[in-house]
């Protein structure tokens, strides 16, 4: 049978790869064993594991490193990407190449990872591995266009073997879904199980088939956050930490043919189900106060705050937000808002030494239930993917020596100055930006350090002080002076006589 362009490309692909360089991938690696299984029970963010035993089969040169190939067609909705060694679960340290010995010959290139092995892998010897990623909105709605209580039907599209830098024995993919499977490719190396679809095994080689599909309903809401904002404001004279969040969100369901008023406000009381999201629930500290929420119009009051609640462990408020129109599909919503929360829950000090322990980036999470009370679970639904995320911390002024640690790699970290209100030197804002953000990254922090003496913190109301008594100086120093013209003085007595 004929290959097709795609297996092709694959082949070629990886002979280069094999070619290359000293800065090429590690010779001799073979994938005796590859599962790929593919969780979309998660929208929109679907996880991608590939388990793969990997042999040495060189002569006499141990491996020292694994590649990771990243299809170029997704590397721009990739967000994160890691490896573990299956027996200890101990995560390898992963870096991205810049593949630079692959030239030009074939574009578009896939994106290569590279994993550190723990122990070199000597010849003959095996290894077991789980290469762990996770993608945001790779799934589209099919049809595009639906009736505003119709069910919402997705098309997965992908390759049906694995992209890999070494040759493949045996592999297979296993496509997994939340719902009804309505229809998946027909090749012969494929078969249905429930709401799962299994794509293989294919034996020595890839499949000539190319790309499969899988259409499947899931009637779940998914939002896309096309832009997030989020920012904190250090105060110690308050001890505040004021945190406002920017949000320019989506309804990722399909569009409808045409809205109806009247059927969007009889479900409400017939309880039916329709495409529109109502609720947007936030999560945020249990001690936070002076909450708001402002749109483009003004203050939204239909918003309310849940009392202290507890899950897990956690103690946590839910903001209660309610649009001033509900999402239909690929309907968009702006707004912001923001609360305050003690600094010194967030703030370790140590001699002038200071040390702010943040969130990396908020929960957000959209419902189309319209019940005051919404269960509690459904703040950890994680069904919002964030694409274009950007996180500003501003520092009191006065703060030397900073340093920010994320937890992963991000693809900015910026300090900026800026001034504002009776600031005299200026401030420090850490600016740190991410495209897609992954649905963990909620449970992840930022630590910004950073020197504040008690001079810094006295500066500004020094600088006041000086201003003020400088405006006295000077107001003084005018009501002294003779700014008109001076009178004209009296005649003397000599000039009198003489006249």
């Amino acid at each position: 049978m004929k290959l097709n362009w795609q297996v092709f490309a694959t082949l070629l692909f990886v002979a280069l790869a094999f070619s290359g360089t000293t800065d090429a991938v590690d010779g001799g690696l073979i994938n005796t064993n590859a599962i790929r299984t593919i969780d979309l029970r998660s929208l929109p963010a679907v996880t991608e594991q590939v388990g793969v035993v990997v042999q040495n089969s060189h002569d006499s040169k141990a491996a020292k490193t694994y590649s990771v190939y990243i299809p170029h067609a997704k590397a721009d909705r990739l967000a994160k990407v890691t490896v573990h060694e299956r027996k200890s679960g101990a995560e390898l340290q992963v870096s991205k190449m810049d593949n630079e010995h692959l030239g030009n010959i074939l574009p578009p290139q896939p994106i290569e990872y590279r994993a550190t092995l723990l122990q070199p892998l000597q010849p003959g010897e095996k290894i077991s591995l789980n290469i762990d990623s996770v993608y945001l909105n790779t799934v589209e709605p099919r049809p595009k266009v639906v009736e505003q209580t119709g069910d919402q039907t997705w098309l997965w599209k992908d390759d049906a073997c694995i992209l890999s830098a070494y040759p493949i024995n045996k592999e297979k993919t296993v496509v997994r879904t939340n719902g009804e499977i309505k229809a998946y490719s027909q090749i012969k190396e494929s078969s249905k199980d429930g709401k799962s679809v299994t794509f293989g095994p294919f034996i020595n080689g890839p499949s000539p088939n190319g790309p499969v599909e899988v259409r499947f309903r899931d009637n779940r809401e998914q939002l896309e956050a096309l832009t997030h904002r989020r920012e904190y404001f250090v105060s110690h004279w308050a001890n505040d930490l004021n945190i406002l969040e920017h949000y320019a969100l989506r309804n990722r369901a399909p569009a409808l043919e045409a809205f109806d008023k009247v059927k969007q406000t009889m479900s409400r009381f017939m309880k039916a189900r329709d495409n529109f999201v109502k609720t947007l629930l936030v999560k945020v500290p249990a001690d936070a106060r002076d909450m708001y929420v402002v749109d483009e119009i003004g203050n939204v009051s239909t918003s309310a705050v849940t009392r202290r609640q507890r899950l897990d462990g956690d103690a946590f408020k839910v903001m209660q937000l309610k649009p001033r129109y509900p999402l239909a599909g690929q309907w968009n919503y702006t707004w912001w808002h923001g609360y305050s929360v003690p600094l010194s829950n967030y703030l370790r000090v140590n001699h002038n030494r200071h040390a702010l322990r943040v969130p990396f980036i908020g929960s957000i999470v959209g419902s189309a239930s319209q019940k005051e009370e919404i269960p509690l679970t459904a703040i950890n639904t994680h069904n919002t993917a964030v694409n274009a995320y950007e996180l500003r911390i501003t520092l009191p002024e006065g703060a030397t020596n900073v340093d920010v640690r994320v937890p992963f790699n991000v693809d900015s970290i910026r300090q900026l100055p800026q001034s504002y209100y009776f600031d005299s030197s200026g401030r420090t804002v850490v600016v740190i930006e991410h495209a897609n953000v992954a649905p963990s990254a909620v449970d992840a922090h930022v630590l910004v350090t950073y020197d504040y003496s008690v001079l810094s913190l006295w500066q500004k109301p020094l600088v006041i002080a000086m201003v003020v008594f400088a405006l006295f100086a000077l107001t003084s120093l005018c009501s002294r002076m003779q700014l008109g013209l001076a009178a004209a003085k009296p005649a003397t007595t000599a000039t009198k006589k003489t006249q």
